[in-house]
């Protein structure tokens, strides 16, 4: 079974970087949006079979759980490597085969995006990284099966990933995709949503925010 996971910061915690841009309750408002518009494309994705959504943040297990997907409650927040840990454990408890772990700050994300991660996979144990846009960190990450490497998410996650699949002495391959790629760090991030190709969430709360010009 293909599981896709989605480890989040509770929302008052989440996009710290931007609380000198944004009022609290715009940056909840578009973290909200952002986890909401990235469920949505797991949740749709013909080649996952089933999600999964590990966070402390009521509000966002309420979601999952109306989204039919598996909530689970990490109860305080203990960083994403370890989040990513108790999930994907909780995953294999459900008879996951791979677990691919999307991060929640991909407002470009397609699902035709998700779909394409699963294309062309090697036979037996592999490892798919998708790099975030800056080069360095990783957005997504497909493991096959799903302990075969741990996760290593935070500073230069995307050479550790590629170490740690070395290390395991099993393939490893990039995928390289608009919407992967794109994660929101700074203001200037925000203001290049304008390149969306479909009306989402996010896009709506940068446009009531002053972030985008409004639509005519």
């Amino acid at each position: 079974m293909r599981f896709a996971l989605l480890p989040t910061k509770p929302l008052a915690l989440a996009k710290s970087r931007l609380a000198t841009h944004l009022s609290e309750p715009d940056r909840t408002a578009l973290c909200y949006a952002m986890f909401h518009d990235v469920l949505e494309c797991l949740c749709r994705a013909s080649h996952v079979d089933a999600v999964a959504v590990v966070t402390a943040d009521p509000r966002l297990l309420d979601l999952a759980r109306l989204m039919r997907a598996l909530a689970i409650d990490e109860e305080n927040p203990r960083g994403l490597n370890a989040a990513a840990a108790l999930g994907t454990n909780r995953c294999i408890e459900r008879g996951a085969t791979s677990v691919l772990i999307v991060l929640s700050d991909l407002p470009l994300l397609t699902t035709e995006e998700v779909d394409a991660v699963y294309a062309d996979l090697p036979e037996g144990a592999h490892v798919r990284i998708a790099r975030s846009h800056e080069g360095l960190g990783t957005n997504a990450l497909l493991r096959v099966p799903p302990t075969v490497i741990s996760t290593r998410f935070g500073g230069r996650s995307f050479q550790d990933h590629v170490a740690a699949a070395a290390d395991a002495e099993v393939s490893h391959s990039e995928i390289d995709l608009p919407g992967l790629s794109f994660d929101i760090d700074t203001v200037d991030d925000l203001r290049e949503l304008r390149r969306a190709v479909r009306p989402t969430r996010t896009l709506v709360e940068a446009r009531k925010m002053g972030l985008l010009p409004a639509t005519p």
